[in-house]
């Protein structure tokens, strides 16, 4: 056996090593190919479904979701606001069908102030008729004049007040709210004292060096002493009866609750205004990222028939060396 081998030349011997080296070559760049072409073949066809996807969706289809203010929100509301101006009343004669919406809402809503909440009303309290509580918590004249101008939505402020009715009516039933008008109907008022800064007028004599009322004014030192009127300031304590700190009267409660409906309920269709934006806008940046997907998969498939074009090359050569082999 050792004399076979020997009589093989080294050149012979240096070739079938080159030979076997070279089909191992082969072999390993046959596998890269067919793994990377496949790995590609795979990315394209996922870029082709992921940007149909993207392109197909419209951002019209993402609409605003209706938001609401459940009534057991209500009676969390802190302080409110202070009462402003009445306002001027002002509707058009095409406004009937709003304006009769707007009596009958007053109307109801009132109705609901006078059984739930003028109960609990103090004596020293002043009662709201129909007109002063609709200039004080409705302001319908000004809802009427701002639809006349064009600026406000009929519907959706219909849909707010019927809403805020049938919330502030459950809410007023809550323990919560009952205990807070009772606390409020049996406070008992203490005497409180406190310091109040008045001012008095007294006189006093002084020099005026412009006066010429005596004589000789003219001499050294020049002008004449004359009296003052001046104003005073003291400090005076001042005893009254009041209730304790903290109380909320009926009329607070009712407005810090209707105020507080009308703060959430912005606040939650701000955020769902914004919600909205954002997904409209994340569509649209999703479809431009689609149409660059569907660019980005045809460089793929060109680049995965560069590859197989080397492939056949490499399998036409492979394929050349089996038929010289057999001749």
């Amino acid at each position: 056996m050792s004399d076979i081998v020997e009589a093989i030349p080294p050149a012979s011997r240096f070739a079938t090593t080159l030979d076997r080296i070279e089909r191992l070559y082969l072999l390993l760049l046959r596998t890269a190919i067919l793994v990377i072409a496949t790995g590609v073949l795979i990315w394209a066809a996922w870029l082709a479904v992921s940007a149909t996807v993207r392109i197909m969706r419209s951002p019209e289809s993402v609409v605003e979701q209706p938001v609401s203010v459940a009534a057991s929100e209500l009676p969390s509301a802190i302080a409110p606001e202070a009462v402003k101006a009445a306002a001027k009343r002002n509707d058009g004669p095409s406004l009937k069908a709003e304006r009769q919406f707007y009596s009958r809402f007053v109307d109801q809503y009132h109705s609901l102030y006078q059984t739930r909440f003028e109960p609990f009303r103090r004596a020293e309290d002043k009662r709201l008729n129909r007109d002063e509580f609709d200039d004080n918590f409705v302001k319908s004249g000004e809802r009427l004049a701002a639809l006349a101008r064009g600026d406000g939505d009929f519907a959706k402020d219909r849909a707010d007040l019927e809403e805020l009715l049938q919330a502030m009516t459950q809410a007023s039933t809550l323990p919560e709210t009952m205990a807070r008008l009772k606390q409020y109907k049996e406070a008992v008022k203490k005497p409180v004292r406190r310091q109040v800064e008045r001012f008095r007028i007294e006189s006093r004599r002084g020099w005026d060096s412009l006066s010429t009322n005596c004589e000789s004014w003219y001499e050294a030192p020049i002008g004449c002493a004359v009296t003052r009127q001046v104003s005073v300031p003291y400090t005076q304590t001042v005893t009254s009866m009041a209730l304790p700190d903290g109380l909320l009267s009926h009329t607070q409660i009712f407005r810090g609750m209707q105020d507080r409906y009308f703060t959430l309920l912005t606040e939650r269709r701000e955020r769902e205004a914004a919600s909205v934006t954002a997904k409209r806008a994340d569509i649209a940046e999703g479809q431009s990222i689609g149409w660059g997907s569907l660019h980005l998969m045809l460089y793929v498939l060109a680049g995965f028939l560069i590859l197989m074009f080397f492939f056949l090359l490499i399998a036409i050569e492979r394929h050349q060396r089996r038929v010289n082999a057999r001749v």
